[in-house]
Parts: structure tokens; C-alpha cells; sequence
């Protein structure tokens, strides 16, 4: 492991969980949960070794059972590190939707904001230009039982979830150990990246396995490109493996 020294630069990678079944299937998960696909446990096996050489000081992780796993491979160069699951990293919930077909709850939440929807629309950076309170409002609203959460209360959940992360951060740095990892959800990833950085905007999504880093300096903000290099890596590789 490369040496560290101490720094004022905070440095937090925010990873999305490996495919899983329910990824494929085209379900809404939220706070249920599918295994890991073969895909899936290659692109987790790819992000350990492109993080087998990043100074890993703390780890963070939603407790959902996709994440952990996905964790477990990422720490595959860091043994000593002990990653720490918290409930307030999980999915967004969507409440009665929960596994059901994407299309089932996208249509008409994209419908109600006037939008049509489409898997992968690119219509979701304009529906999330002022945040994600509107969409996740939307979902509340046409959930039949009312279990989906409403926008405050992801706010706040993710609020005091990145709180706990930030200052394991600033303390890292000024210990000079090294940079802090969590792994976490796609839309959680939206969502904390928006709450740090308020103009930032994503216009292609976080690929399973994608790296979106996060670097505070002066309290100065700046979020990285998203690496999604080890999803690539975990389609090569069931590639390889069905042509043999």
C-alpha cells in the first residue's frame, strides 16, 4: 500500500452494489433484495482489484445484503479493514412497489411530471433539475399502502447516514490514513451527491460497480467523473466465460 500522508483533502468513493437478478429482471428492489448475478461477481471481483491499491483508512455500507456482498469483495486488498453497515445507507423504499416491474411504478410517476418513461430516459436529468423531492413524493403518493418513503424522509436518513461517513473522512485525512469507501445504492449515490454538492448533475446514472469520487478541500466540493470500468470488466468476463 502506497504511503499516506496528512491532508486537508477529504476523499470519499461512493460505489454502486454489484448486478443483481433483480437488475436484470428490470424490478424495483429498494429495500428488498436479489442475489448477485455471475456478471455481478465479476464486476464486484474487478472492483477489489482496481481498489487493491487505494489507501482504504474507513468503509461504509447500506445493510442490504447485495451491498455487504459487494463490500466484501471490494475489501479483498484491504483485510484489517472492518467495513460498517448502517440502515440509514439503504435504497430508496419504494414502499408496495417493491419488486415489481420497473415499468409499473416509472410510468406513472414519469406521466404525473409530464414526462413519458423509458428504461434508461434521458429525461431523468430533467426531472431531477431542482432534486429528487418530486419524484420521490410522486412514488409516496401513488403508493396504494403509503409505506414508500416521502423526500424529507430520505433527506434526512441519507443526512445522518453521510454525517457519520464526512467525519470518518476529515479524520482519515488529518491522519493521513487514507480515503473512506461506501457502497450503496444508485439512488442513494444521486442523492448524497446533491446533498455535497448541490449543482452537481449525472446525466448518465451510476453503472453497477461505478466509482463516483468525492473530494472536499477548503470546503470546496468537487465530485469526479464516474469510473464504471469494473462493470465493463464483469461483461467481459461472462462473456469469456460463455464463449468457452
Amino acid at each position: 500500500m502506497p504511503d499516506t500522508v496528512k491532508s486537508d483533502t477529504v476523499r470519499i468513493h461512493f460505489v454502486r452494489h454489484a448486478e443483481t437478478l433483480f437488475n436484470v429482471n428490470g424490478q424495483l428492489q429498494g429495500w428488498c433484495d436479489s442475489p448477485l448475478t455471475e456478471r455481478g461477481e465479476h464486476q464486484a471481483a474487478a472492483l477489489g482489484e482496481r481498489l487493491r491499491h487505494t489507501p482504504i483508512a474507513a468503509a461504509f455500507m447500506s445493510d442490504l445484503t447485495r451491498t455487504r456482498t459487494t463490500m466484501a469483495a471490494a475489501l479483498a486488498g484491504h483485510p484489517t479493514v472492518q467495513a460498517q453497515p448502517m440502515q440509514e445507507l439503504r435504497e430508496w423504499h419504494f414502499g408496495s412497489w417493491e419488486g415489481q416491474p420497473n415499468a409499473a411504478l416509472w410510468t406513472p410517476v414519469f406521466a404525473e411530471l409530464g414526462y413519458t418513461y423509458r428504461p434508461a430516459s434521458a429525461d431523468w436529468s430533467a426531472m431531477t433539475a431542482t432534486g429528487f423531492d418530486a419524484i420521490i413524493d410522486t412514488i409516496h403518493r401513488h403508493d396504494p399502502l403509503k409505506r414508500a418513503e416521502t423526500g424529507e424522509q430520505v433527506r434526512t436518513r441519507l443526512a445522518t447516514g453521510l454525517a457519520v461517513v464526512l467525519d470518518a473522512a476529515r479524520e482519515a485525512a488529518s491522519a493521513g490514513t487514507g480515503d473512506v469507501l461506501v457502497v450503496t445504492h444508485g439512488a442513494v449515490i444521486g442523492s448524497m451527491l446533491r446533498h455535497l454538492a448541490p449543482h452537481h448533475r449525472s446525466t448518465a446514472g451510476y453503472p453497477n460497480c461505478g466509482i463516483a469520487t468525492v473530494t472536499v478541500t477548503n470546503d470546496v466540493v468537487t465530485v469526479g467523473e464516474t469510473d464504471g470500468s469494473c462493470a465493463l470488466a464483469g461483461e467481459l468476463a461472462t462473456s469469456s466465460t460463455r464463449s468457452v
